[in-house]
C-alpha cells in the first residue's frame, strides 16, 4: 500500500524551479515520455505528480533509467508488447514507487541479475530516486544503506536514511558549543546543588553512612554534564567520563576511564586497587594546587585545574599512572596511603577553605555496573567499598552521573543492599545519601517578556526555548552558523532526534511497541498518570526522556512525568499519527497499564477524550497543510514542523464530520456565533495537568507554548479546557481580552442523567473560570461514552441533530454547545482506533474483573462480594 507524505527536505532551489511554473516544451516532452514508458495511465499520472515535486533533472533521470532497464529486459511498453513484458514493466514501476516491496536478494534472483552488478545498480537507483528523491544525490549514504531502505515500506526506509545521517544532522561541533555557551540560571541550579553536596561531604561518617557518594538523576540532555563544568568553577572537581572506548559522542571518554574500568583479575585486591587509585588522583591534585601561586584568584586556579586534568595535552594522566605504580608497594597499606593524602588535601591552599574540598564527578557511570565475571561483584560495589575508606568529614565526595542507569543501581534501598545492614544487635541501619534530581534547567531559556504579537506565537525559535535548554541552544548555533538554508530543516532534524530519545531507539525501522515506549509517546501529548507503576517510572526517566518529579530512595518511590515541551510533543504527535497501527498499539498498552492500577471509569474516559481531541487536532492541522497530491504516491515525504493555528470551525468539522454552519450549537445567538466562527483560532498540540482553575490569563500563557489543559479532579464543569483566541485580522497584538475557551465535560457511565442539565452546568460561571471579557463566546462539548443517543421520530440516520445538546433551563447566548454520544459520534476515527478506545473506556479495576476469563475465580469473587449479578 502506498504511503503519501510531503517531501521533507526539498531544497529552496528545487522549490523555486517549480514555483509559478508554466507549461513548456520540456514539460510537454516529459509528459510524452512518461506516457510512453508507463504501462498504465494511473502510473503515468503518479509520475507527473512526482515530477512536479522534484527538480527537472531528477524527473528526467528517472525516465532515462527506467527506459534503460526496460530495454535490458526487452519490456518497453508498446501496444504489441506480450503480456509478460507488460506485467514486468508494471511490476518494475510498482517496485520503484514502493507499492511492491521485495527483499533485495530475492529480487536479484527472480530478475536474473545476481551477477549483473551494473543492472542491480540501475534498479537500485531507479527505486531510490523515486522513493527518496531528496536523498538521491547525498553521497554520504552508501550502497548498503540504500538497499536496506528499499527493503521496507517508504516510511521505514526514511527512518533508516535519517538514522544513517544522524551524526551530520546533529553535528558534534554544534553540540560541543553547548558546553561553552553562556550559563543561565546559576543561582537556581548550581548554588543549591553545590550546597547539598557540601552538606553531604560534611555529614560523611562511616558509622552512619555507607559511603561518601550520591547520584545525580535526570533525563537525557537536561544538563548534567554542564552542571559538573559549572561546579568546577566553585570547587575542585576531578572529572572522569567512562564513555565507551570507541564512542564518538559527547562528552568524550577520559583517559582515566581505563584505570577506573580495570579488567584485570585482581580478585579481592580490586578494592585495594581502587583505594590506591583514589589516593594517586588526590596526590596529583594536591601537587597541582600546591604549585600554584597564592596570589592567584581562586576561580582562576580552579578553571586552570579543570582544563589541566581534562586535557590530553598535559602530564596529568601520566602523573596519575606513575603515582599509582609507586603506591602499589605492599609495604604500606592502601588505607594508610589514602589517609595520608586526604590529610594533605585538608592543608592545601584553596582546597582547605571549603567544606567540599574535592568532588569526584564520574560521568557515564553505568560502566561501573559491569562485572569482571558473573560471580564477582560489580566494579561499582568494589569502588564503593574503596570510597568507604575515606576519612570522616574530610571533604572528599563522589557524584555518580548517568542518564540510563536506574536510581536503584547507585542508590539502592537500605533493605535491598547487604552492605548497608546494621552491625551488631544494637546497630543502626547504615544510611545512604539521597540522590540529587532537582536540576532546575527546565524553561531557563524562556525570555522574561512573553510574545506580544500573534505571529510570534508560532516562531520555532521561541517554541524551542520551552523545556530543556539543549534544543534552543542547538537551533541558535545552527542558525548562527548558516548550516542550512531554512529553520524548518533544523526543526525536522531536532524532532527526529527528540523522537529517538523518547523511544530509546536508533530508529532503524519501526521499534517494537513496549509499555514504556507507549507512555513515552502519550506522556508528552495527552499526559498519562502512572498509577504507581514503579518500574515504569524508573524506566521512563532512565531511558525515555521523562523527568523525575520526586524520588525517595529509602522507600524506592519515584514519580516520573513529561512536562510541557513543544519539541517533544511535535515529535511524539508526528510518530503517533503516521499510522493507525502505532496509535492503536499505544492505546492498547495504555489500557493494559491503567487496568493494573487504581483507575476509575471516569479516569479512563478522560484519557480517551484527550486522545480523541488530539487526533482531531492533528487531523485538522494535517488536512489544512495537505497540498493536492496523489493518493498513491509514496515518494512524498512529510516534514516534521510545529503546528499551525487552526480555525475553530475546522476543528468542529473534523470532530463531527459536518459543515460548521449546519451544526446545532444550542443557545448561542447570531452575533456571538459569528464572532466565534469568524475569529476563533486554536493553537495547541499537547495537554498539561492544571492544579488551579483556568483563567483567561492562564489560557493565554497556554497558547504561548501550544498546550491545552487537563483539569484537576475537583474542577467544576469541565475535564479539559482548550484555549481559543478571537483573532481580529486587523489587530496583530495579543490581548488577554480576546481569550476564550472550549470546555469539555466527559462522562463514562451508562446511567448518565447529567446530560439533561449539562448545558446549564457548562458555563464559565459554574466552572469559576475568570474571564477578562465576560461577553466572549465560548464552546461547551459534552462527551458521554456509554450513553446511546436519544431516538427521535423520523430522524434521518447521520443527521446533525444527534449532536444537539438538550436545552438548559437558563440559555446562555454566549454558549455554543454540542454533545457526542459514544465513540461512533467521531466519524474521523478509524474502526481500529475506535475499537482500541472502546477497550480503554471499558477498562475495569475490581476484584471480579481481575479474574477475566477464569469463570471459577469470578464466581468465587462474586460470592465474597455478594455481587448483584450473582445474587440475581
Amino acid at each position: 500500500m502506498y504511503l503519501t507524505r510531503k517531501i521533507a527536505a526539498t531544497t529552496p532551489t528545487q522549490l523555486r524551479d517549480h514555483k509559478n511554473s508554466t507549461p513548456s516544451r520540456s514539460n510537454f516532452n516529459l509528459q510524452k515520455e512518461s506516457k510512453r514508458l508507463h504501462p498504465s495511465n494511473s502510473q503515468h499520472k503518479n509520475f507527473i505528480f512526482f515530477s512536479k515535486q522534484v527538480s527537472p533533472h531528477l524527473a528526467k533521470k528517472y525516465l532515462t533509467i527506467l527506459e534503460q532497464i526496460f530495454k535490458y529486459y526487452d519490456a518497453v511498453p508498446t501496444s504489441s508488447s506480450p503480456l509478460t513484458s507488460t506485467l514486468f514493466a508494471s511490476l518494475l514501476v510498482d517496485f520503484s514507487t514502493g507499492e511492491t516491496i521485495l527483499p533485495w536478494t530475492r529480487l536479484t534472483y527472480q530478475w536474473r541479475i545476481v551477477k549483473n552488478v551494473s543492472m542491480q545498480n540501475k534498479i537500485m537507483q531507479l527505486a531510490f530516486l523515486r522513493r527518496f528523491p531528496i536523498y538521491f544525490e547525498n553521497d554520504k549514504i552508501n550502497h548498503q544503506v540504500r538497499i536496506m531502505a528499499l527493503e521496507v515500506p517508504v516510511h521505514e526506509g526514511l527512518i533508516i536514511l535519517e538514522t544513517a545521517l544522524e551524526p551530520s544532522i546533529l553535528a558534534l561541533d554544534t553540540i560541543q558549543k553547548g558546553y561553552v555557551s553562556k550559563y543561565v540560571g546559576h543561582d537556581k541550579i548550581v548554588t543549591p546543588i553545590l550546597q547539598t553536596i557540601s552538606d553531604y561531604a560534611t555529614k560523611w561518617q562511616r558509622d552512619t553512612y555507607l559511603a561518601p557518594y550520591t547520584s545525580l538523576i535526570g533525563p537525557t540532555m537536561i544538563g548534567k554534564t554542564r552542571l559538573l563544568m559549572q561546579l568546577a568553577e566553585e570547587v575542585c572537581v576531578v572529572y572522569i567520563c567512562l564513555r565507551p572506548l570507541n564512542s564518538t559522542g559527547e562528552p568524550k571518554r577520559s583517559e582515566l576511564a581505563s584505570e577506573m574500568l580495570v579488567k584485570s583479575k585482581l580478585g579481592a585486591d580490586t578494592t585495594d586497587y581502587y583505594v590506591r587509585l583514589i589516593a594517586a588522583i588526590l596526590s596529583v591534585t594536591v601537587d597541582f594546587f600546591q604549585s600554584t601561586s597564592k596570589e592567584k584568584d581562586r576561580r582562576e586556579v580552579l578553571l586552570e585545574w579543570y582544563k589541566h586534568h581534562t586535557s590530553t595535552n598535559t602530564d596529568f594522566y601520566s602523573s596519575v599512572q606513575s603515582d599509582l605504580k609507586s603506591k602499589m608497594n605492599p609495604k604500606r597499606t592502601p588505607i594508610s596511603q589514602l589517609g595520608h593524602v586526604v590529610n594533605e588535601v585538608g592543608k592545601t591552599h584553596i582546597l582547605h577553605s571549603t567544606p567540599l574540598k574535592v568532588l569526584f564527578a564520574i560521568d557515564e557511570a553505568r560502566a561501573l555496573l559491569d562485572k569482571p565475571n558473573s560471580l564477582d561483584p560489580s566494579l561499582f560495589c568494589l569502588f564503593r567499598r574503596a570510597l568507604r575508606t575515606v576519612k570522616d568529614s574530610s571533604g572528599i565526595f563522589t557524584l555518580l552521573v548517568d542518564t540510563t542507569s536506574r536510581v536503584s543501581n547507585f542508590n539502592p534501598r537500605a533493605i535491598d543492599d547487604p552492605s548497608s545492614r546494621a552491625l551488631g544487635l544494637r546497630g543502626n541501619p547504615i544510611k545512604m545519601f539521597p540522590p540529587i534530581y532537582e536540576l532546575r534547567t527546565f524553561d531557563r531559556m524562556v525570555p522574561s517578556n512573553p510574545p506580544q504579537q500573534w505571529d510570534e506565537l508560532f516562531s520555532p525559535e521561541r517554541l524551542c526555548k520551552y523545556g530543556i535548554p539543549f534544543f534552543s541552544l542547538y537551533l541558535q548555533a545552527e542558525v548562527e552558523d548558516d548550516v542550512v538554508e531554512n529553520t524548518g530543516t533544523i526543526i525536522h532534524s531536532m524532532a527526529r532526534f527528540a523522537l529517538r530519545k523518547l523511544l530509546c531507539s536508533d530508529m532503524a525501522g519501526s521499534p517494537a511497541m513496549t509499555d514504556a515506549r507507549a507512555l513515552a509517546l502519550l506522556g508528552p501529548t495527552i499526559g498519562v498518570p502512572l498509577y504507581g507503576r514503579a518500574h515504569l517510572n524508573v524506566e521512563l526517566t532512565s531511558s525515555h526522556a521523562a523527568h523525575s518529579g520526586y524520588i525517595n530512595s529509602e522507600s524506592g518511590h519515584q514519580h516520573s512525568f513529561y512536562p510541557s515541551q513543544p519539541i517533544y510533543a511535535v515529535a511524539a504527535n508526528h510518530y503517533l499519527h503516521q499510522s493507525d497501527k502505532t496509535l492503536v498499539s499505544c492505546i492498547n498498552s495504555l489500557t493494559t497499564i491503567v487496568s493494573k492500577g487504581d483507575v476509575t471509569t471516569g479516569d479512563a474516559g478522560e484519557l480517551a477524550s484527550r486522545i480523541i481531541l488530539l487526533c482531531a487536532m492533528s487531523k485538522t492541522v494535517a488536512d489544512m497543510k495537505k497540498a493536492p497530491k496523489s493518493k498513491t504516491n509514496p515518494s512524498v515525504v512529510e516534514q516534521i514542523t510545529f503546528p499551525d493555528p487552526i480555525p475553530v470551525t475546522k476543528f468542529l468539522e473534523t470532530l463531527t464530520g459536518l459543515p460548521a454552519n449546519e451544526l446545532p450549537l444550542g443557545a448561542i445567538d447570531a452575533d456571538h456565533k459569528q464572532k466565534l466562527f469568524q475569529h476563533g483560532m486554536m493553537f495547541w498540540n499537547h495537554f498539561r495537568y492544571c492544579s488551579h482553575r483556568p483563567t483567561t490569563e492562564s489560557l493565554l500563557k497556554c497558547m504561548y507554548r501550544g498546550l491545552a489543559l487537563q483539569c484537576r479532579p475537583n474542577q467544576e464543569a469541565f475535564d479539559q479546557v482548550l484555549p481559543i483566541y478571537l483573532k481580529d485580522k486587523s489587530e496583530p497584538n495579543l490581548h488577554e481580552a480576546n481569550m476564550t475557551f472550549c470546555g469539555i465535560q466527559v462522562k463514562n457511565r451508562k446511567d448518565d442523567s447529567q446530560v439533561r442539565d449539562s448545558q446549564d452546568d457548562m458555563k464559565p460561571e459554574k466552572a469559576k473560570i475568570s474571564m477578562m471579557e465576560e461577553d466572549n463566546p465560548y464552546l461547551a462539548l459534552y462527551f458521554t461514552f456509554q450513553k446511546p443517543p436519544p431516538r427521535k421520530p423520523n430522524e434521518v440516520t447521520g443527521s446533525q441533530n444527534k449532536y444537539e445538546l438538550p436545552c438548559g433551563q437558563i440559555p446562555d447566548c454566549r454558549q455554543a454547545s454540542l454533545v457526542f454520544y459514544g465513540l461512533e459520534s467521531f466519524h474521523f476515527l478509524s474502526p481500529t482506533v475506535k475499537e482500541a478506545l472502546e477497550k480503554l473506556i471499558n477498562v475495569r479495576r475490581d476484584i471480579i474483573s481481575l479474574h477475566e476469563k477464569n469463570e471459577l475465580g469470578r464466581d468465587f469473587a462474586q460470592e465474597l462480594l455478594l455481587d448483584d449479578d450473582y445474587m440475581v
